[in-house]
């Protein structure tokens, strides 16, 4: 069973070296685009045994593409939990779908398969 009680957003761990890496693009000449993006980019596509990586302003625009990438389109209806962050579901209405929500196992708070085959 679980605990039944705030989910947390995210936990992050930035320890010094994170935060002088930070302090160095803060000091160049590329506070946004540039070489570290790239870097990031390449090094998170080792990481993930891809071919590529693509880094995003939010996660919001990392939905929008990857929906778009999926070839969801105007007119699909996808389903998804209303257990998410907003954007979930708005990134397929601004591609012209609709989300179709469908709730959660009170035990694992998972969408529920079964709820699911309903829709």
């Amino acid at each position: 069973m679980v605990k039944k009680s705030i989910i947390p957003y995210g936990h992050q761990w930035v320890d010094d070296k994170d935060i002088k890496e930070v302090v160095k693009v803060l000091k160049s000449d590329w506070l946004t685009q540039g070489p570290k993006i790239e870097e990031f980019e390449k090094a998170m596509a080792k990481y993930c045994g891809a071919k590529y990586g693509v880094a995003f302003s939010s996660g919001t625009s990392a939905l929008h593409s990857a929906y778009s990438v999926a070839g969801i389109k105007a007119g699909d209806e996808v389903i998804t939990t209303p257990l998410t962050f907003a954007a979930t579901g708005n990134m397929f209405v601004v591609l012209g779908a609709k989300p179709v929500f469908v709730d959660i196992q009170e035990d694992t708070l998972n969408i529920d398969p079964e709820k699911i085959k309903e829709k």
